[in-house]
């Protein structure tokens, strides 16, 4: 399925140190010098406002340290509270933090987030996820199950989180006079559920925000990750190296949706895109460079893997020969990003360039002008690879300034992106139906 009638979607990958990179801090434009930047957060989540973007996206790694004394710490000092500094000084986008569902309990994250919902005035997302790093687990005196059971478990906690979101209905305000009566407290439903795994009783008195309930997220890319994100994300945030990888994995996704008793639609596919944005190619990839020579010799061992050789530090400055490439071509893929590589070094670069395209990456990288940028995006979207992207910019002070000015104008030219928030509210800006509680539907299965 195409998206030739539609708008994509456009998250920001927000981090600690506003930017994707690590060691972002050491280039000559950032203007990071302490952690946590909270001033770098709020110019970021105000830039993507600008941009009209519907949401910044907060990851959680708990205890996360980074590898090498170069590296500034990339996980935010605690995703809800920092969503706080930064909803304050925006009016329009929205925002989703992760919570684990293996290390919270179900009645906390209800009621952190209906609260942040209220605060926000209907712009808050939960990201929810399992939780799958043993160091993270240990940190919460437990170990890592199956992950058949963490998705048991991540889908009783789900329920018990929204049916707590659904205490306290409309029609509670319904007898406020002004006088007498603020509230019909009685009307306010007492939950009493049980499952394998999780069992909770009670209500969490807190009313509808200007959204109903907070919208859902979830982030993985696992056959059991998709089957919950079909029965209950809004949105699903994903790592996909290639188009086609997308499309298949959108599909799978949609289907999923419909097996749980949804519409395909009602899920939105979101894919990620590392741009780098400068005059021309050639200063991009200079530019992105920076954050590659440090990797050098990592990068040279995984291309060196790919293309079933052993390069060395003295390849770095020569094009791969052409002998190497068809060798590669036909030995079949060692990774799934084997292709993007061969496809990049078949165009004549050194090996160093072939590595500051980044091709061993979590995500598709762009190098480049803002129309390049903004081709393979539209290329991505029109062609059934996703519905929307998360952005994840080398710097913000002057990637993320060149998208927002630059790129967003010329998906707004080609009819691909909207022109300005059409509600106030994040569920009104995803396109996405109106939910109390838990899905009707998917309790009928």
């Amino acid at each position: 399925m195409t998206n030739s009638d539609k708008h994509m979607l456009l998250g920001l990958a927000s981090f600690a140190s506003a930017s994707a990179q690590a060691t972002a801090w050491k280039h000559p434009a950032s203007k990071m010098g302490r952690f946590p930047d909270v001033e770098g957060l709020q110019q970021s989540a105000q830039l993507a406002e600008k941009g009209k973007f519907q949401f910044l996206f907060l990851g959680d790694f708990p205890g996360g340290i980074p590898r090498t004394n170069a590296e500034a710490p990339q996980n935010p000092p605690e995703p809800i509270l920092a969503i706080a500094a930064m909803a304050q000084h925006t009016k329009n986008v929205g925002f989703a933090a992760t919570a684990h569902t293996q290390w919270h309990e179900p009645f906390h994250v209800a009621r952190q987030f209906k609260a942040l919902d209220l605060l926000t005035h209907g712009r808050t997302a939960w990201n929810a996820v399992t939780g799958s790093d043993p160091q993270a687990a240990a940190l919460f005196g437990t170990s890592m199950p199956s992950s058949e059971e963490r998705y048991g478990h991540a889908s009783e906690f789900v329920q018990i989180v929204q049916s707590f979101w659904d205490s306290w209905g409309e029609d509670v305000y319904a007898g406020a006079d002004g006088k007498e009566t603020f509230a019909d407290y009685s009307k306010i439903k007492r939950h009493s559920l049980k499952g394998q795994y999780l069992e909770a009783a009670g209500a969490l008195p807190l009313p509808p925000s200007e959204q109903g309930q907070p919208v859902m997220f979830h982030s993985g890319g696992s056959p059991n990750s998709i089957a919950f994100a079909g029965r209950f994300a809004d949105v699903y945030v994903t790592e996909v190296f290639t188009l086609e990888e997308a499309r298949y994995q959108r599909e799978a996704l949609r289907k999923a949706a419909v097996e749980a008793g949804r519409e395909a639609d009602d899920v939105k596919f979101i894919a990620g895109v590392m741009p780098t944005i400068a005059k021309d190619k050639r200063t991009a990839l200079d530019r992105h460079g920076f954050f590659m020579e440090p990797k050098l010799r990592q990068q040279i061992r995984y291309l060196s893997m790919m293309f079933g050789t052993n390069f060395g530090p003295e390849d770095l400055d020569k094009p791969i020969p052409a002998d190497i490439i068809e060798r590669a071509t036909y030995a079949g893929a060692r990774d799934p990003r084997q292709g993007t590589a061969i496809a990049v070094a078949q165009e004549g670069w050194t090996l160093r360039d072939v590595i500051n395209h980044s091709v061993v990456d979590y995500h598709p990288a762009v190098q480049g002008t803002a129309t390049d940028v903004a081709d393979h995006m539209q290329k991505w979207f029109e062609e059934g690879g996703a519905d929307g992207f998360w952005i994840m910019p080398d710097l913000v002070e002057l990637d993320l300034v060149a998208f927002v000015d630059e790129v967003v104008p010329i998906l707004q030219q080609r009819g691909l992106f909207h022109e300005d928030h059409e509600s106030n509210t994040l569920r009104g800006n995803l396109g996405i139906r109106d939910q109390q509680g838990v899905d009707k539907r998917i309790l009928r299965r």
